[in-house]
């Protein structure tokens, strides 16, 4: 039980730290993040690669999959070389991911008005927002990888903070438990007495 609490409160310190230094320096830490998927598709591309080149002679489109772990080697090589690019290239994939929900939210609002929904509007204005958020996101890249950077720190700060709960609730469970154990030690003795 002191092992498990000695890494919660560790864990939790150190969450809480990067939490702070991600908050401090938004856009580095949003470069940072973009790296390490650099670091996960460099991985990803060996794995297919690997697989791939054993499965070559079982599966049919073999061809296909090489080229895709390739591919994926080399995105993840550049993302790692440059990690302002693959922080670019992630605020305008989520942009654009932004954008086509924001179409699709829209387009659906019509087929919802058409079958008598009363508040197909919502779904409408909730669609030109997105539209609207996903086109700023992609005008204003500093901005938008300064705010990933900040919900970032505030995702990992809170996981910090949670686990630091946690370890006040285990500490206090663990002396309600003592209690109680002492509790039945002394009326185990009153009894044979």
């Amino acid at each position: 039980m002191k092992q498990s609490r000695f890494y919660l409160i560790v864990t939790a310190l150190m969450l809480v730290v990067l939490g702070v230094v991600c908050l401090v320096n938004p856009k580095e830490c949003f470069e940072t993040m973009a790296w390490l998927v650099g670091v996960l598709m460099l991985v990803a591309g060996c794995t297919t690669l690997l697989f791939s080149l054993k499965a070559r002679n079982v599966l049919p489109n073999s061809s296909t999959t090489i080229f895709l772990g390739i591919f994926q080697l080399f995105i993840g090589l550049m993302f790692m070389g440059n990690s302002l690019l693959a922080a670019t290239t992630l605020i305008v994939l989520f942009s654009v991911w932004v954008m086509f929900e924001g179409v699709s939210l829209s387009v659906l609002a019509f087929d919802y008005k058409k079958a008598g929904f009363a508040y197909w509007w919502t779904m409408l204005l909730l669609g030109v927002c997105s539209i609207v958020l996903g086109f700023l996101a992609m005008r204003n890249p500093d901005t938008t990888s300064a705010l990933f950077g900040i919900l970032l720190g505030l995702g990992i700060l809170s996981n910090g903070i949670i686990r630091i709960v946690a370890f006040c609730a285990l500490k206090r469970i663990e002396n309600r438990l003592r209690d109680l154990r002492d509790s039945a030690t002394a009326i185990n003795i009153d009894d044979k007495q």
